[in-house]
């Protein structure tokens, strides 16, 4: 199995942690977090493995070096318009895909087994910040849209088994109100016409790191593993 994942954010919402370094760069531990995902797909046997970047990419081919291949996004348009700039990199029925910008401790063993295609999700307690997932007999029903009201509920963890027609989709997918293709809007347009999305819950901790409360919640978590 091949793997694409996304290192091209900006990561404004960090302030100083992203002006200088883009966003996968963020060190969580002793580790960026690019490379705790990247670890993480090699644990699980998948050696082949596409980073689509944009902001200062060259940082980060710095650190990789030649151990997996590039991408370039010119233009920050979105999940969708990203995961379809490494289409040539995917010649599999199916593929992993993942944003790279997230820490979490599911090793996917699970994940990866299932018949795809399937998104992982997460639980939280407040789920404004985020989209949320109907789900019912762990199949993705719809993506919701953000909503003020403070309420429980499964979010998108940003962790995929793609079809390879999601790039035939990814072109027919229409702006989103931010001008931006999204892929959940392409997920969308596939459950529309019957693809059946499996859910899988992520267990243990997952953030998406967007904010520098987000960095201390994963921190504390890491401190806590490398004390053991």
């Amino acid at each position: 199995m091949k793997a694409v994942l996304l290192a091209a954010g900006l990561g404004k919402r960090l302030g100083t942690f992203t002006v200088e370094k883009p966003k996968v760069l963020v060190k969580i531990g002793k580790k960026t977090l690019i490379e705790h995902n990247l670890e993480k797909l090699r644990r699980l046997g998948i050696n082949r493995i596409a980073l689509v970047v944009g902001y200062k990419g060259q940082m980060v081919k710095k650190l990789l070096g030649s151990t997996v291949t590039y991408y370039n996004q010119n233009e920050q348009l979105g999940t969708a318009h990203a995961f379809s700039c490494a289409r040539e990199f995917v010649d599999e029925p199916f593929f992993l895909a993942l944003n790279g910008d997230m820490f979490f401790m599911d090793p996917l063993t699970s994940f990866v087994r299932l018949k795809p295609p399937a998104i992982a999700v997460y639980r939280v307690e407040d789920s404004s910040r985020y989209g949320r997932l109907e789900i019912k007999n762990k199949r993705l029903i719809s993506v919701k849209e953000k909503i003020a009201e403070k309420t429980a509920g499964f979010i998108n963890a940003g962790v995929y088994l793609f079809p390879r027609e999601i790039f035939d989709w990814i072109e027919k997918t229409p702006l989103s109100p931010r001008n931006e293709y999204e892929i959940t809007d392409t997920i969308q347009m596939l459950i529309n016409e019957d693809w059946h999305f499996t859910a899988y819950e992520l267990k243990g901790f997952w953030r998406d790191i967007a904010y520098l409360s987000d960095i201390e919640e994963a921190q504390k978590v890491t401190s806590k593993i490398e004390s053991e």
